[in-house]
């Protein structure tokens, strides 16, 4: 069952008494299992009535155990059964010894009373196993999968209706651009912007840039935005900035380059007659990387790219091969940068 749509169900009241959540996006694992608890327990009943469980150190038969007990001071209890990589193919030297046939017995009749979560950090499962086969057919499985960009934008409309907010086209793309596809930053930074705008109940770009954590690429998108426009100090202040903060020069060499080899393939797909999106999907990247590129790429001739290129290749090599401090010569690298376009425009009015 997808994500979204056993949220649904869980908004609804429908709880089942078997749950089994795999896979390596911790987020919606965590996120489902609250969900759960809070669509059965009280706060008041949590302290009798939840339990959970690391299957590293704790026999499954003690947690069949609990689960087949009556609830203490309420209708209903849950059970968490936290890191079960008996279910995988994983090897543990120190493993507990699980007694599984007490635990299939179990699923096959789950106790009315008890709803049990099952939970593991593994992508894969091993399906030759017995007791795989039997939760996978009796329970409700969630495959926590990391999200693609539509389903992020899908958790992202969902999460908004459910604030009763709204958020502008651009505020999405800054959003995505930002938080990539890691679901608990996401889920996290949504915490603080939707706590940040309750007196307009709208989420915009401003907001976004304000509060939303930078990037090393956001820094380095504005340090070639400094360079395009000429702004040579302000693109120093930048990179200086970046050492204080102890990022590798060599790294922001790579990630110039990138940059400006965007630049240049943005330019030539756009004279093709290709649209953001398509390029976006041509080029493996982020429509919001695409659409700050086609800013940057007018101030550019396609032989000034080649140039810019070539010279942070030569940096490149001279960082690598020890001619030159690294530090020094990225500096060297973005004022030679900044200074060749000055020129070029200079020569051009």
């Amino acid at each position: 069952m997808d994500y979204l749509e056993l949220t649904q169900q869980l908004q609804k009241g429908n709880v089942e008494p078997l749950y089994l959540l795999y896979g390596k996006e911790e987020f919606f694992i965590k996120n489902i299992t609250e969900k759960i608890v809070s669509a059965v327990l009280t706060e008041e009943e949590r302290d009798f009535n939840y339990s959970v469980y690391d299957m590293k150190e704790t026999p499954v038969e003690m947690v069949v155990e609990e689960g087949e007990t009556l609830p203490f001071f309420g209708e209903k209890r849950v059970i968490l059964m936290k890191n079960s990589y008996f279910l995988t193919g994983v090897k543990d030297k120190d493993k507990i010894e699980h007694h599984l046939p007490s635990f299939e017995k179990y699923i096959e009749k789950p106790a009315n009373e008890t709803v049990i979560i099952v939970t593991v950090s593994q992508d894969k499962l091993d399906e030759r196993k017995k007791v795989v086969k039997k939760l996978k057919k009796q329970g409700i499985v969630l495959e926590a999968s990391p999200y693609d960009e539509r389903k992020v934008h899908q958790w992202m409309d969902t999460y908004l209706h459910e604030k009763e907010m709204e958020m502008t086209k651009d505020a999405k793309e800054l959003m995505v651009h930002r938080a990539g596809k890691d679901m608990m930053m996401l889920a996290s930074e949504m915490d603080k912007l939707s706590l940040y705008v309750t007196n307009s109940n709208q989420i915009t770009g401003e907001a976004v840039d304000k509060l939303v954590s930078r990037t090393l690429e956001d820094n380095v998108f504005e340090l070639v935005d400094c360079v395009v426009r000429g702004r040579t100090e302000h693109a120093l202040s930048i990179y200086f900035d970046l050492m204080k903060q102890n990022e590798e020069p060599i790294k922001l060499l790579v990630l110039l380059a990138r940059q400006f080899r965007l630049i240049m393939h943005v330019q030539q797909l756009k004279k093709r007659g290709y649209t953001r999106q398509k390029i976006a999907s041509q080029l493996k990247v982020h429509p919001f990387a695409v659409k700050v590129a086609e800013g940057q790429m007018n101030a550019f001739t396609n032989q000034m790219l080649a140039s810019i290129l070539k010279e942070l290749a030569q940096a490149d090599y001279e960082v690598k091969t020890g001619k030159m401090d690294k530090s020094l010569r990225v500096e060297m690298a973005i004022t030679k940068i900044a200074a060749f376009y000055t020129d070029i425009q200079k020569t051009t009015r």
